[in-house]
């Protein structure tokens, strides 16, 4: 009997302190990769292009052109969920409106077109994305995989 007591104790002391470990688990598990929009918010200067081909033909100019659109251009991303993208000469190169959607920046460009972008690192300092592209060209189609780095 005094056994048996003490393991019903015993076992109702193990249930009380494993439902506190199950419930911070769920949490855990339920929270996003910690990305808010507020992380994103405001001005990003283009620093880094890279271009990753997986198909197609040689694009040097092509890729040469990425560059200098990102390098030095300017990302806008708004606290109205609007965004503004500006060239490294400071020409306007696109706009629409963001959303942070499972932890990617989701753009919707105002000609129709939706981008997802990987956030790969993000800090108050910088953001690395990476996002797959797809186009015809004259030499037939181009497919690859555009990495960008951003400084605030």
């Amino acid at each position: 009997m005094i056994r048996k007591e003490q393991t019903s104790i015993s076992s109702k002391s193990r249930f009380l302190t494993v439902i506190p470990f199950f419930l911070g688990l769920m949490i855990l598990v339920s929270c996003s990769n910690g990305i808010q929009k507020e992380d994103l918010v405001g001005t990003w200067t283009g620093t880094d292009f890279n271009f990753e081909q997986s198909e197609g033909g040689e694009m040097a100019a092509m890729i040469e052109g990425g560059r200098m659109l990102h390098e030095d251009g300017k990302l806008e991303l708004n606290e109205n969920g609007t965004f503004k993208i500006f060239a490294g000469k400071g020409d306007l190169n696109g706009l629409g409106t963001w959303e942070i959607d499972g932890g990617d920046l989701l753009m919707n460009y105002d000609v129709g077109e939706v981008t997802r972008y990987e956030i790969l690192s993000l800090s108050d300092k910088e953001l690395v994305t990476k996002h797959e592209v797809e186009f015809e060209s004259p030499l037939g189609k181009i497919a690859g995989t555009i990495t960008l780095t951003y400084r605030r």
